[in-house]
């Protein structure tokens, strides 16, 4: 990922998490933990948590909110 902004990447992290968790979205898969991902709580877990994880994901309705208040991003961001 590149950006013209320094940190735009960690940005547009946090403003997806948010999103996500917003719109009742219980996991994300990143494929890698890096030192960069496990600063926003990335954590690496066994593959069968992982299935059971993704099991109960595919069984919830979640929605991606369209818009996100600043406000809340950040109360989202802080509770992470």
């Amino acid at each position: 990922m590149f950006s013209r902004v320094e940190d735009a990447s960690k940005v547009a992290l946090v403003h997806l998490v948010a999103r996500m968790r917003l719109g009742g979205f219980r996991l994300l898969d990143t494929q890698f933990v890096t030192a960069h991902l496990a600063r926003f709580g990335a954590i690496e877990i066994p593959r069968e948590d992982y299935r059971k994880r993704l099991r109960a994901a595919l069984r919830a309705r979640p929605h991606f909110p369209e818009d996100v208040p600043a406000d809340t991003v950040v109360q989202l961001a802080d509770s992470a």
